[in-house]
């Protein structure tokens, strides 16, 4: 139809002219549609993100709990400051973006997708160019930028005595030229130790390069480790690719995921690490490499190994030094300084000084924080655009976090009673702080939504705008 095409060319033209990110998903969180301008944020080409789950590329997204909840972006319960982990960006730095999130829907109320729409913190065009020995320099450069003031241990924010001795091991080891697999749990800060390790070791001054084995396709993995020659495979780059271990000669390479490795890929790993030396995909011979590999993985390559999906004699050659990082549920002295760290980036970001109030912060204490500190920098977040400018209280914490400290000796009744406050406070919450919506969200009259939060003793609270 010529109204249909008509649409189509406005919502592409949309995107091509806008200076924010934009974004859509189908209902089971594949991306569908994404412009340029996010792609560039990002630092990857369309191809590798559309077809794909939104968290291969973005790994702090929310979408699946925007289609969860069917959200429709009226007012302001889609406006929100997503953080962005330095994994997912082109720049590799933590950074955020003040977005709008919605779900859309066909004529008879059927779902069809969501898509949001983030205007970027600061200008974040690629910084990649197409010429392999610009490449390199960028990860040069970047290594310079930042050794001065991250990534040494002290800067892994913590002080329970766990982390601390864990710390002080990894320190001990740095100097040490064996690889080093990191297991644990997402969130738990891998990367930041891998970093460490690099940081700690004589091989500070050269660069650490960085490879998500999880958010690349097992077909272009390949050809993103070991690069590849002119004229290999069709679309290959004039000139070729330079692969990451060449990028981090006489450096570190950091295996993030490596369960996630296939396992004809973990063979060529393999010889690499024996040979010490890489092919090119189409290349002409080997060339020698010196690099330290710093893995990890959220995995248990054990089991892998048993079901024959991880290679034993490669985990022998990576788990040469283990360092097993602490979830946060076991180091809840540590909650509250992240949560305040968080919130203090915040305040200097945006101008502000918030806190957190007693109440909220006996909250945050009573949760055990299953996605680590990543869910709780996402929490400390989300409150932050909820609160009324002045203090977080428990009203601007999600109800996952307020169902879970009840308290045992409450009758039934109380007990009720306090689970259906939270997910009122939680639906104000995500829309807004808007009675109407939240009513409707809940399917009761807006009289009965009054009457029950008099009861429970809840207002209503402004929103960041």
């Amino acid at each position: 139809m010529e109204q249909d095409r008509m649409y189509r060319l406005l919502f592409e033209e949309f995107l091509r002219i806008t200076n924010d990110g934009f974004i859509v998903v189908d209902p089971q969180g594949i991306v569908i549609e994404i412009n340029q301008q996010y792609c560039d944020f990002f630092g990857k080409p369309r191809e590798e993100i559309v077809g794909f789950p939104i968290e291969k590329t973005i790994s702090t997204t929310s979408m699946y709990d925007v289609l969860k909840r069917r959200l429709r972006g009226d007012g302001h319960d889609g406006v929100y400051i997503h953080p962005y982990s330095h994994t997912d960006t082109q720049k590799r730095v933590d950074t955020y973006g003040v977005g709008n999130r919605f779900c859309f829907f066909d004529a008879d109320g059927a779902l069809l997708g969501a898509a949001a729409q983030v205007t970027f913190k600061e200008n974040t065009a690629a910084m990649a160019t197409s010429l392999a020995e610009e490449e390199l320099r960028y990860y040069k450069d970047e290594y310079l930028n930042r050794s001065g003031s991250q990534g040494s241990f002290d800067r892994i924010l913590g002080n329970d005595p766990k982390l601390v001795q864990l710390k002080k091991r990894a320190a001990k080891v740095a100097g040490l030229d064996f690889p080093v697999l990191i297991t644990g749990e997402t969130g738990t800060g891998k990367e930041l130790f891998a970093k460490a390790l690099h940081m700690e070791s004589p091989r500070r001054d050269k660069p650490i390069v960085s490879i998500n084995c999880a958010a690349i396709p097992a077909e272009l993995l390949e050809s993103e480790l070991f690069g590849y020659a002119e004229g290999a495979f069709t679309g290959a780059k004039r000139g070729g690719k330079v692969g990451k271990f060449q990028l981090a000669d006489q450096g570190t390479l950091f295996l993030d995921e490596i369960g996630d490795m296939s396992l004809p890929l973990q063979v060529k790993l393999l010889r690499v690490l024996q040979e010490q030396e890489v092919e090119p995909v189409g290349g002409e011979g080997p060339i020698p490499i010196n690099v330290r590999i710093v893995a990890a993985t959220r995995q248990d390559l054990p089991k892998m190994i048993r079901e024959g999906a991880f290679r034993e004699d490669l985990y022998y050659r990576l788990n040469v030094i283990n360092l097993e990082t602490i979830p946060l549920r076991d180091r809840p002295g540590d909650i509250l300084l992240h949560a305040n760290h968080t919130l203090d980036k915040l305040n200097q970001e945006y101008k502000t000084s918030i806190m957190l109030s007693d109440a909220a912060k006996g909250r945050l204490m009573g949760y055990t924080w299953p996605g680590n500190v990543r869910e709780l920098t996402n929490v400390i977040a989300s409150a932050y655009t909820s609160c009324d400018m002045l203090m977080i209280d428990e009203v601007d914490l999600p109800a996952r976090l307020l169902s879970r400290a009840a308290d045992p000796n409450k009758r039934l009744a109380s007990l009720m009673a306090d689970y259906e406050a939270a997910i009122i406070r939680d639906t104000l919450r995500q829309y807004g702080q808007s009675c109407t919506a939240a009513a409707a969200a809940l399917g009761i009259d807006r009289s009965l939504l009054y009457r029950k939060m008099k009861k429970a003793g809840i207002t209503v609270k402004k929103v960041l705008s």
